[in-house]
Order: structure tokens, then sequence, then C-alpha cells
């Protein structure tokens, strides 16, 4: 009778269809506990980075705070007065001090002179001995330098960091307790035992909705208010998101505050009418450009350079670095980052770049400035213009009877009269030697020039400084007699030594038109 049932075609498939139903359920409840035990893990480290940030921004003015007290005179040994200066903070951070036996020198914790040591505090904050004994070797080795995070006590929800102080044997120590942490790991792990549980009961069907829950958890999570209240702490840094799929670029409050701006609500940056006021315009093409490329060549961005307003309607340079959190199909969902202020940065830079661009004697443009400036110029199809060389008539002979230093005083005044005569965005530069050029932008009268180049010799004919010294002028006109740099170069240079040939102090202009064509 038994083996009649087992042999009966309804039995084998309802046995067939037990065994199926019980493989997709443990399929299920695999790629469910591996799916949200990746997706926490995921969501713990990036909080903890964040937390590990901010605490390192609190306990770094805390350390800068402590060593400027005890850098002075009256309070070199005074830890605990240094200590009690420090600005209490509201975010659940606590400082104290410790040497590095452990025992706590300065802090909260010490009452009624009973001593107290760093591994009672952990011992109070269950803690267990393995991680505290490894807290303690650490302490020991500690030197002076760069802040140390204990990431040990990560799993506990403690957040310490500790930098030791120079030149004696004190230790700040920072730490960040926070009961929201325990509470979201706890939402968090009931959460994924409820969708555990449903799954179980839904089978295939909830493989689906698994998927587009856990995306909807991880959007959720990382957009979640609780981020924004932890990074709150960096008033000098804003922060922004810019979600992938919705199209939406939101940044923190303090934009408002550091940027001076009006509040500031989700932006849309690929609709016709969003409102760009704050951006350069010459930098919203690379805005837009950043957005919808990221993820095509990297997910991070680190040195995304363009213009913000500011309070005072002035442009200033801040750098953009981001990260971009993908789904688990690689799909991008968020990109995550900060803003920062590097005017002063930039503007450094822009101080270098001159400096490398200017002659250190005369201060006119050096030879390879000049002709990028030029070059440039030459880039306009509308652009028009004469390009002067300008020679120092027998220099040689300056140098030579009345020395270097009254040579380069040559230099220096002829340079200086240049700058005084012609127009601010005319082009000085330096060749070499004695040999100078100016770029005449936005003319087209060879008589002009002739005037200018006249009005130059003749001031110098006059002058009654020492050295007395003339010059040797050649005029090429652009694009007439030379439509690249190196034809007009050499078109100005033979023009200057006609006029060396027919006398020397005079200008000689070639406007093209003998050339043939």
């Amino acid at each position: 009778m038994e083996k009649s049932v087992k042999d009966n075609p309804e039995y084998k498939m309802k046995r067939q269809g037990m065994i199926i139903g019980l493989a997709c359920l443990a399929v299920m409840v695999f790629l469910t506990i591996f799916l949200m035990s990746r997706y926490r893990q995921r969501t713990e480290k990036i909080f903890t980075e964040l937390m590990e940030e901010s605490l390192l921004s609190i306990h770094s003015e805390a350390l800068t705070e402590m060593e400027n007290f005890l850098a002075g005179s009256a309070g070199a040994d005074k830890v605990e007065e240094a200590w009690e200066t420090l600005n209490e903070d509201e975010g659940n951070v606590l400082h104290y001090v410790c040497n590095s036996d452990g025992k706590i020198l300065a802090g909260d914790m010490r009452i009624f002179d009973i001593e107290y040591t760093v591994a009672t505090v952990l011992h109070s904050q269950h803690v267990k001995d393995n991680s505290i004994s490894q807290v303690e070797k650490s302490l020991k080795k500690l030197t002076y330098g760069a802040p140390h995070i204990f990431t040990e006590l990560e799993k506990t929800d403690i957040y310490l960091v500790a930098s030791k102080l120079e030149g004696r044997d004190c230790i700040l120590f920072s730490e960040y307790r926070s009961a929201k942490m325990k509470n979201y790991k706890a939402v968090l792990i009931n959460g994924n035992r409820m969708i555990i549980f449903t799954l179980l009961g839904c089978a295939l069907i909830m493989l689906l909705f698994t998927v587009r829950f856990y995306m909807k958890q991880q959007k959720k999570v990382m957009k979640g208010q609780a981020r924004y209240d932890i990074l709150s702490e960096f008033s000098d840094t804003v922060l922004f998101e810019y979600d992938c799929l919705e199209k939406t670029l939101v940044f923190t409050p303090n934009i408002t505050t550091l940027f001076g701006l009006k509040e500031i609500g989700p932006i849309r940056p690929f609709d016709s009418d969003t409102d760009y006021t704050m951006v350069h315009p010459d930098d919203v093409a690379k805005v837009k450009a950043l957005l919808s490329t990221i993820g095509n060549n990297s997910d991070e961005i680190d040195d995304f350079v363009i213009r913000f307003k500011d309070k005072n309607d002035n442009y200033r340079w801040v750098r953009w670095i981001g990260r971009l959190i993908r789904g688990r199909l690689g799909t991008p969902q968020v990109f995550l980052g900060k803003i920062s202020d590097v005017q002063n940065e930039m503007t450094r830079e822009q101080d270098l770049r001159e400096k490398a661009s200017v002659d250190g004697l005369t201060g006119a443009l050096n030879r390879k400035a000049a002709e990028q400036k030029i070059n440039t110029l030459m880039q306009d199809k509308e652009c028009k213009g004469y390009l002067l060389m300008l020679d120092i008539d027998d220099f040689k002979t300056v140098n030579d009877t009345m020395g270097h230093a009254i040579g380069d005083l040559a230099l220096i005044t002829l340079v200086k009269l240049l700058k005084e005569h012609f127009r601010r965005e005319d082009i000085i530069g330096r060749l070499g030697g004695d040999e100078f050029i100016v770029f005449m932008t936005n003319t087209e009268l060879a008589s002009a020039v002739e005037a200018k180049g006249a009005e130059i010799l003749d001031i110098l004919a006059k002058s009654e400084t020492t050295p007395h010294f003339t010059v040797s002028i050649g005029a090429a006109a652009y694009p007439a007699a030379g439509n690249d740099y190196e034809s007009l170069y050499l078109a100005a240079d033979n023009a200057m030594y006609a006029s060396k040939k027919s006398g020397k102090n005079r200008i000689h202009v070639d406007n093209g038109q003998q050339k043939k064509v």
C-alpha cells in the first residue's frame, strides 16, 4: 500500500512541487540574507566614515585649543586648565586627557581624586577586554603627529580618536557616543527580519519585490535626515547630493550662510527654466556636463573647480569632491560630495602663473608668454592688428662704455615708456637682450602705427635721462603681412632691419601691400 502511494503520479507531482517550492524558498532566504547583510555592512561603513570625519574635525579644533593654551609659559604644565578651555560640544562628543599608560589626567570622570583610566571608561561602556587591550597597546605606541582612529571600537558604537601633544606625555581623546546609531541598527535588523519572513511566504514573486525594496531602502537611507544631522557639523563645507534617477540636485542648508544665497530647494539641472544665478555663466555647461557623465569614466570626482557667487555678488572659486553610489546592478543611484572654497588657492596659482610669464628685469611679458597671448588673439577670425619689433640702437656700446647696470636701466626705461603710451589691451613682450615686441590689437591703419612709433621716437629723442638712447622700429600688419605668428614675426623683423639700414632711430611699416598674392 505504501509503495502504491509513492508510485502514484499525483503524489510524485506534489512531492516534486514541494521540493521545487522548498528549493525556491531556500534560494530566496539565501539571497535575502546575503543581500541585506551586504546592504547593512555597506550602510554601516558609510555612516562610520561620516562619523569619523565629523569626529576628526571636532578633535582637531580641540587639539589646537589645548596646544595654543599650553604653548604659553603660564600654562605649560596646566593640563586640566587647558582641558577646561575646550568648547563643550552638544553633539555627544567627549574630550579627556590621559598619559601613555592610560591614566586619565583631565576630564569629567576625574571626581574626588579617584584614579580613572581609559580601560575603566571603556569597561563602563561594556567594551570587551580584548578590544581594551588593543587600545592600551595603541596608546603606548602613539607618537606625535596625525590623529589615531581606534577602528577596533566601531562595532561597539563608540568612535574614538586620539592625538599625542607635542613634547609631553599627554594624549587628547575625543569620543563620540551615538544612541542614534544603535536605534538605527535595531530598526535595520528588525526590518531585515520582516522582509525575510515576508519573502518566505511569497516565494519567487517576492524576489522582485525584495530587489525593489532594497533599492528603495538604499536610496532612503542615503537621503535620510540622520545623515544631515551628522554632517551639519561641517560649518565650513557645503554638502550636496545628486539623485541620478530623479535628476535632482540638493545642497545642505549652510550654503545659504556661506554664500549668502536665498533658501535653495531641490534643483533640476536639466530643466530649461532652472535658475543658475549662483553659478558663473561660463561654468553652467561644466556643471551639466559633470552631472550627465558621472560614472562614465570614474565614480569619484576630486578636482572639479567652478565659480560660485557669494553674498557680495562676487564670484569665488570652489572645488567639488564627490563619490558615486551605485545600486546592486551597477546602476548609478546617488552622487554625494562636498563643496569647498578654494579662492585663495586659485589666486595663488594665478599669481604664480603671472610671475612665470613676466620678464624679471623689465616687467614685460617674456617671449613665450607674449607669443601665447598673441596666438590666442589670432584665433579670432575678426582679429586685425600690427606687430611692432623694437631694438635699441647700439646697445652693445651702451653696455661696453657705461656698464651693464646702465644698460639694464635703458631696458627698464623703454618698457616703462611702452606701457605708458600703448593701450592696456596691447601686448608688450621682451624677446631677449634689447629686442622687444608690441602687438597693437584692433588696429588697421598703417598711419596710426606710424604715428605711435613716431611718438615713441620723439619722446626718446627729447629725453634727458641717463642713458640717452634711440630705437629702431619695424611693424607688420596682421593678417596682410603674415597670417600666423611665425610669418608675422619675420615680416616685423625684416621691417626693423630696414629701419636699421636706413639710418636707425626710425620706423618702417610693412602693411602687406608689397606682397604678391
